[in-house]
């Protein structure tokens, strides 16, 4: 017994095919000396894109997004397990009442704005 359906049959699967508007379909040609080319090969091993998509973000968009660092995602994630932290013990406060976690809250709130100022200054 065939379990497959039409629908099946004719999925080749893979990538779908992208929108007629996204379609790149004018190359150019572009050289570089060699010290600018070595500036793109660096930038290209430092994002992790092709070399062709960092010319297009330059050209199109006149910069290329980076991705975070290591230590900006390590201050990420210490940001989020402590506005979590900052979450309970404002649940904690509405139960108990705020005075006995004002102490809490406030050496808290402080190690969040410190993080928050170096990862703004990054």
């Amino acid at each position: 017994m065939n379990s497959q359906t039409p629908k099946d049959k004719n999925s080749k699967g893979g990538r779908p095919k992208k929108p007629e508007n996204e379609l790149r379909l004018y190359p150019v040609k572009v050289y570089f000396d060699e010290a600018n080319h070595r500036k793109l090969m660096n930038r290209s091993r430092r994002t992790g894109q092709p070399l062709s998509t960092i010319v297009y973000e330059l050209a199109i968009n006149g910069y290329v997004r980076e991705p975070f660092t290591k230590e900006e995602v390590s201050m990420i994630r210490s940001l989020s397990g402590m506005a979590n932290n900052l979450n309970q013990l404002a649940r904690q406060a509405n139960t108990y009442g705020f005075h006995q976690m004002a102490i809490e809250v406030g050496n808290l709130a402080k190690k969040v704005d410190d993080l928050l100022i170096r990862f703004s200054e990054k």
